[in-house]
């Protein structure tokens, strides 16, 4: 064989998936034996035993869920005072003494009109058959008709 092997082939071998046909070259060529044993040792490497006991990793578990719940308890510990000063703040908001009348301008003055004026204005009104939009497009054709 005049190629070397590809490094997915000389994966396929470590894992016992490779074509059998390479498996000599795989021995003699010492570019290849040297980048497989380079391959099982860092498969040695990723499959050894951690060194730590698990009682070493369930105290750090302990630790770390502690610190979780002591995070939660300090935001919500201040939850009432926040919503305390919130219903506060929209209290004082919310809550205008009424401006006195005799602070208000006092209106313009309107000419005294009789009940029945009142009744009759508001009957023409309501006995229009036309909207009320409508008025003031029939005004612009007023207008454009006198103007000629």
């Amino acid at each position: 064989m005049s190629r070397h092997l590809t490094n997915d082939e000389l994966l396929d071998r470590l894992y016992g998936i490779g074509d059998p046909n390479l498996e000599p070259h795989a021995r003699e060529c010492p570019e290849c034996a040297r980048r497989y044993q380079a391959l099982e040792q860092r498969r040695a490497e990723a499959t050894l035993e951690p060194s730590i006991s698990t009682s070493a990793l369930a105290a750090q578990r302990r630790a770390i869920y502690a610190r979780i719940d002591s995070r939660i308890l300090t935001q919500t510990r201040w939850a009432p005072a926040w919503a305390a000063g919130v219903l506060l703040v929209a209290g004082v908001v919310l809550y205008r003494p009424l401006v006195r009348i005799a602070d208000r301008p006092a209106p313009a003055v309107h000419a005294e009109i009789s009940d029945e004026q009142l009744f009759a204005e508001v009957y023409s009104i309501e006995e229009s058959a036309e909207p009320r939009a409508a008025a003031p497009i029939q005004e612009l054709f007023q207008t454009a008709e006198e103007s000629q």
